[in-house]
């Protein structure tokens, strides 16, 4: 990191005690300034700003050059350049903003053209209605307060309650009727997913970077958001304010179709560009193509789902480990980092089943993924907002039953004031923050309560499942128990890397760096798996998958099983190009081979597996789709 110059920025502010990529520096004591306190090495303010919304650490302490005195900076004059604070600083103050950690921000003003699809034959204009920032006013709870909570119900019940159902089919309908330039059609809306998910909107203060919300710690607070305000819509065209979305109960077995409702010809709610192999069909939530044999017990089929569903929400929750946040939610991602194309941050909650299901249902004979295989075009089908609706549920979810409402979230500036734009049901633009996004029901909205299979399986059925996969040598299986007389294949099983994915299955021995963990250890700290690799800007939806000790002969043209061992999944959907190619074609061209990173939780699957005394595990990854650009770099546990 370069040196800065006087003036500088005192580089123990949290903004800096925050980051983890930047080393510990000394504590600063500030208990003397008024409304400034320094806890557990951080320096905040704990204020509330002009909306009466928390904004804890919103200022920044700098140090004054010439009276060596600290005094406290508002750091939204610098991310939004209001003040004068910031033209003071001068180049050095820059170069603080474009090199350090800042939150994210879209420059709506420079929205550009997107290429649809990579071979030209289709192409959108991915720019909602530009926005107006002289008029554009921040998100105030007050001014957005619902007089009755919405409850958002299964999209499977939905004619248990006729009335309910018309008036969703109505809203779509007269907003599918309205022309272009209403911010709130529904061409308009489908176009904010594509400009904040295909690399229309640059960074703000970094116009060679595309904002990107997949793959990072966005994706969750944006979609929420999308979400919010296009149910309100909704509301709004049928004057009907307590109007709820319906959710796609994917992660039940009475919800694990294409909802019954999306289905009709004659309806508002159909969309043409699905795949019509699966309109009847149970769904795989891991599911890649119609290749991969289809001919499932569906029974077996539900099994699997359930298992993925409960590895997938259940196992980043065992432990307290307070950066499980990431693993769930997906990593940081800051001014600076050049993500258009980077599929690298994902967490668990978009990885799997969220794209799977987006695969599930797209087109199987529309080329270029259309509507839900594709950012640009996901939101053209009325099925994706209820979709998003169940993974939404998820995080919710994941904060108030598996954490009992102590919602593990990166504290960080560079996260909690990130922000988007939006048009409200009036059309009027509005600018939310990530930290306004946590608590639904403050948002005025809340989900039905269904049961949750995948959090009830017994250990009697686990201890089944376990019986059932410790069979002796059969078919390349290996018993789990007797994994010590395996490790003396492991030692000759550790392949030398970098090693290009393609179409070959990798099995590997990796050390662990710590076994025979107490029970407060992994209480405290998660085990994970890290596997780098270097990824080209994904034209297609690619996948791999990841197993921990099993030694079955894994074929990639094979359904991929969810067992045991399966440890988890690196899925992408399929991007468009950005910016109607210019700088845009050149960019594509850098972002070839980023620096990707798949990040597994370990704790509970060693558990399961009882392997937790081992001194090595082996892993296998088997390439599925679209893996002909990947070259495993690194395969590491921390």
């Amino acid at each position: 990191m370069a040196t800065l110059s006087s003036p500088t920025i005192i580089t123990t502010t949290s903004i800096l005690l925050n980051n983890p990529f930047l080393p510990k520096t000394p504590q600063l004591s500030a208990h003397h300034h008024r409304g400034v306190r320094s806890v557990n090495g951080k320096v905040s303010c704990q204020t509330k700003n002009n909306n009466g919304n928390d904004d804890n650490n919103q200022f920044q302490l700098i140090q004054n050059p010439n009276t060596n005195t600290p005094y406290l900076l508002d750091r939204r004059n610098i991310l939004l350049g209001l003040g004068g604070m910031y033209a003071a600083l001068g180049s050095e103050g820059a170069n603080y903003y474009n090199t350090l950690a800042a939150p994210i921000l879209p420059d709506v003003e420079k929205c550009t053209l997107s290429d649809a699809l990579w071979d030209g034959s289709v192409g959108d204009h991915c720019c909602p209605p530009p926005f107006d920032l002289n008029i554009t006013k921040d998100f105030e709870f007050k001014n957005y307060h619902n007089h009755v909570k919405k409850v958002r119900r299964p999209a499977h019940k939905a004619y248990e309650d006729q009335e309910w159902l018309n008036d969703y089919k109505r809203a779509i309908a007269i907003m599918k009727s309205l022309p272009m330039s209403d911010p709130r059609s529904h061409m308009q809306q489908a176009r904010v997913h594509c400009a904040y998910c295909d690399g229309s909107y640059p960074v703000l203060g970094h116009n060679d970077t595309r904002l990107e919300v997949h793959a990072s710690w966005l994706f969750p607070s944006f979609h929420r958001w999308y979400l919010y305000f296009y149910e309100r819509i909704l509301g709004k065209l049928i004057n009907k304010p307590d109007f709820a979305l319906p959710y796609w109960n994917w992660d039940h077995r009475d919800g694990m179709r294409i909802p019954e409702i999306f289905k009709e010809m004659d309806s508002p709610l159909f969309d043409p560009n699905r795949n019509t192999n699966h309109l009847d069909k149970m769904m795989n939530l891991s599911f890649v193509s119609d290749e991969e044999g289809s001919d499932v017990n569906e029974d077996d089929q539900y099994e699997e789902n359930i298992l993925l569903m409960r590895k997938a929400m259940v196992y980043p929750s065992v432990s307290d480990d307070p950066n499980k946040a990431e693993l769930f939610l997906g990593s940081p991602y800051r001014a600076g980092d050049k993500m258009e194309g980077d599929v690298s941050g994902a967490g668990i909650l978009e990885r799997m089943p969220h794209n799977s299901v987006h695969v599930w249902t797209r087109s199987n004979t529309i080329k270029g993924n259309q509507d839900m295989g594709a950012f640009w075009s996901a939101g053209r089908d009325p099925l994706f907002y209820c979709h998003h609706s169940n993974v939404d549920r998820m995080w919710s979810l994941w904060t108030d039953v598996l954490h009992g409402g102590n919602f593990p979230k990166p504290e960080y500036d560079d996260y909690r004031n990130a922000y988007f734009y939006f048009y409200d049901e009036n059309a009027n633009p509005v600018r939310v923050y990530v930290r306004d996004s946590f608590d639904t029901e403050r948002l005025g909205y809340k989900y039905e309560d269904q049961e949750l299979p995948w959090m009830s399986i017994t250990q009697q059925q686990q201890q089944q499942q376990r019986q059932q996969q410790r069979q002796p040598l059969l078919g390349g299986r290996l018993k789990t128990r007797t994994f010590s007389l395996v490790k003396k294949v492991l030692t000759e099983l550790k392949v030398m890397l970098p090693l290009p994915l393609k179409y070959s299955v990798i099995k590997t021995k990796v050390d662990r760096p710590k076994k025979s963990r107490t029970k407060e250890d992994k209480l405290e700290h998660e085990e994970v798996l890290v596997i780098n690799f270097k990824l080209g800007k994904p034209k297609d939806f690619i996948k791999f998958d990841v197993y921990i000790n099993d030694g079955t002969d894994y074929k990639p043209e094979d359904k991929t099983k969810i067992n045991l061992e399966y440890a988890g999944s690196f899925t992408s959907l399929t991007h468009g190009g950005g910016g109607g190619g210019g700088d845009m074609s050149h960019m594509a061209e850098e972002d070839m081979g980023k620096n990707t990173v798949l990040k597994l939780a370990l704790n509970q699957l060693l558990e399961d597996l009882d392997a937790t005394d081992d001194d090595s595990i082996q892993v296998t990854i088997v390439p599925k789709s679209g893996t002909d650009s990947i070259v495993i770099t690194g395969i590491d546990i921390e």
